[in-house]
């Protein structure tokens, strides 16, 4: 029979799991109450004071083990709540999460990349992982974007002047180019974790999603770092579509001619020549960057990983960075009527 303590403990590991205690005050003050109650009463007790019953309290937790986790229970939670640090949380990677605690649902599991981390802190149970850094980086952009771009319209007729309103229209234009860069570089950034997060997973699963990676794949995965953006593009839409396209197909071939330019202008800026770049070429792609090109670069780098993901799980609607992805797409889309979804070959 499980102890009124261990039940408690497990109560306030959930909660806060849940999001349901909010400051690293109040979830101190509930795990040192919990670890000092030794029966029943005292547990009803703690539990009216928090304004929720005991029993509702059970009936919680059990919904939540059984909606999130594998072979979970109170002793397992009360286990947990012992290794989480007020202030900073619990930080892990999911494998090793699962090794030292219990296993995450499959459900919950498909959601993230297998390299995602567990991340436990007042938010409540979330998962850490680069690609949704880069596409909170999208979303976060992506309105200010819009809104700026929105307010420089209205400076756009034949009544502008440019003496009388350059104070208002310079802020306005430097905003929208630095969101711009912040979205191309973001875009291309989340493209390159999604790349290499599919060649981890060939690596150390010796599959992408429902597809068995054969050893050419495999060695090529674990060799990737010497493979160009575009090489590397190349080899995973191949093997993923299972050779009906390559890199030469849109929305690949359109990402990597139009988005990298753009991209290396910001990363890799310089006047001199490169050898399939000219003279100030970069200079030119970098003054260029305004939010037309942003929002291209995302409806290409969002509809590259969504085709990818379809051929690797046609079940793409639980995972978290396609369905994101989708939304972004529909708000970039809508941002640039111009470029319509025929043309990012995902329509």
């Amino acid at each position: 029979m499980i102890g009124a303590q261990t039940k408690m403990k497990a109560l306030v590991a959930a909660r806060l799991m849940m999001g349901d205690i909010t400051s690293w005050a109040t979830f101190e003050s509930e795990r040192s109450t919990a670890g000092r109650i030794f029966n029943r009463r005292a547990a009803r007790s703690v539990s009216s004071q928090i304004g929720r019953g005991y029993r509702e309290l059970s009936g919680e937790i059990k919904v939540f083990i059984d909606n999130n986790f594998l072979r979970c229970g109170y002793e397992e939670l009360a286990r947990l709540l012992d290794e989480i640090d007020v202030g900073c949380g619990l930080s892990i990677r999911l494998d090793e999460f699962e090794k030292k605690f219990f296993p995450l649902a499959e459900l919950v599991k498909r959601r993230v990349p297998i390299y995602a981390h567990v991340n436990i802190s007042t938010f409540g149970l979330q998962f850490e992982y680069p690609e949704h850094h880069f596409l909170k980086d999208i979303e976060t952009s992506i309105p200010e974007l819009l809104e700026t771009r929105s307010r420089l319209a209205t400076f756009a007729g034949p009544e502008f002047n440019s003496r009388r309103d350059r104070d208002i229209v310079a802020p306005l234009v430097a905003k929208e180019k630095f969101l711009s860069r912040s979205i191309i570089s973001a875009a291309f950034s989340l493209a390159e974790a999604f790349l290499s997060g599919l060649f981890f997973s060939a690596v150390h699963l010796k599959s992408v999603g429902r597809l068995h990676c054969d050893e050419e794949f495999s060695r090529f995965a674990a060799n990737k770092e010497s493979a160009s953006l575009k090489d590397r593009l190349d080899r995973v839409v191949r093997f993923c579509s299972e050779g009906a396209e390559s890199g030469n197909d849109d929305p690949f071939k359109a990402f990597i001619e139009i988005g990298k330019r753009y991209r290396d202008a910001i990363h890799h800026t310089t006047p001199f020549q490169r050898k399939d770049v000219e003279l100030g070429g970069r200079l030119a792609a970098l003054y260029e960057i305004s939010g037309d090109q942003a929002l291209q670069c995302v409806v290409l780098s969002t509809a590259t990983l969504l085709k990818i993901t379809l051929w690797t799980n046609p079940q793409s609607d639980v995972s978290d960075i396609a369905v994101r992805c989708a939304k972004i797409l529909r708000i970039a889309q809508t941002g640039r009527p111009n470029f319509v979804l025929q043309e990012a070959g995902v329509a």
